[in-house]
């Protein structure tokens, strides 16, 4: 399915500090080519899985809205996927943000989202007209109907120390009361997070900057910027370490493989199973 980014991801999943030490590479001579293998590694597991690590925003663009099979009762089972759904190419989704069309008319037309539903649970997700209603439709003709949404797992952020604000970059945006975790690659948190703890999102007046409570209630305000790279979200460490063996193996190899005694030359077959528990479904 054709999609457009619209907001591309910020920075890299991995820091190049992350990817310095993973090498035992303490020098900076190297840092343009891991950043480079960093960004193979990454398009490379986002190719393979589907999956979007760092949050972007994507506008889908079909030619019409899916048919229709409500009268399949077997096609509304747990897990099914109807012929009437939009299937999202990417994963995982945050949040759809707006579905368009061109009315008959040629004019673009904005579809109430009280009239569709969507299945986030579903990897990748499914949208659906809710319950007694239908697809809108569209002018007969390529290109008429578009679905923008908002996918990924992290964002980075810059926080302001001494203070308690933190600003985010990417399209996904947090309200007062969520639930957020952090991780950090290359170096250390901001101090004094943890990025083992949960927190809740205190403020958000609109303009990308955030402050948050600890799971005590209590305000955090922060010490120092912290070192390497703070991501709010976390990518799951399995893809990450994929990258890290991926990026490793064609550093010191030049490929994916493994001399061994006597100058035999072994495949790591092992390293792309690490992708596997990752692969989104398709249906």
């Amino acid at each position: 399915m054709p999609e457009i980014c619209l907001i591309a991801p910020v920075g890299e999943c991995i820091n190049v500090l992350e990817a310095r030490a993973d090498r035992r590479i303490d020098y900076a001579d190297d840092d343009a080519k891991l950043k480079l293998l960093i960004a193979v590694a990454r398009q490379t597991a986002e190719m393979r899985t589907k999956l979007q690590l760092l949050h972007a925003r994507y506008k889908l663009v079909l030619n019409a809205f899916p048919g229709s099979d409500w009268c399949n009762p077997s096609l509304m089972t747990r897990g099914a996927v109807p012929s009437f759904a939009i299937q999202l190419p990417r994963s995982p989704l945050v949040d759809v943000i707006s579905i368009e069309y061109i009315d008959m008319n040629g004019d673009l037309q904005t579809m109430p989202p009280a009239d569709y539903i969507v299945n986030a649970a579903l990897t990748p997700a499914v949208i659906t007209p809710v319950f007694g209603k239908i697809w809108p439709i569209p002018m007969p003709q390529i290109a008429s109907v578009f679905i923008t949404f908002d996918v990924g797992y992290a964002s980075p952020i810059t926080v302001a120390a001494p203070g308690a604000n933190f600003s985010v970059a990417g399209p996904v945006t947090w309200s007062v009361g969520d639930q957020v975790q952090f991780y950090n690659s290359g170096g250390a948190a901001p101090a004094p997070m943890n990025t083992e703890e949960t927190y809740t999102v205190a403020t958000a007046p609109g303009n990308g900057t955030y402050t948050l409570t600890d799971a005590a209630g209590a305000p955090v305000s922060f010490s120092d910027t912290g070192s390497g790279r703070t991501y709010i979200g976390v990518v799951p460490e399995g893809i990450r370490s994929w990258m890290l063996l991926r990026m490793g193996s064609i550093y010191e190899n030049r490929e994916e493989v493994a001399i061994l005694t006597r100058g035999k030359i072994e495949a790591l077959p092992y390293v792309d199973g690490l992708l596997d528990p990752f692969n989104a479904a398709v249906y």
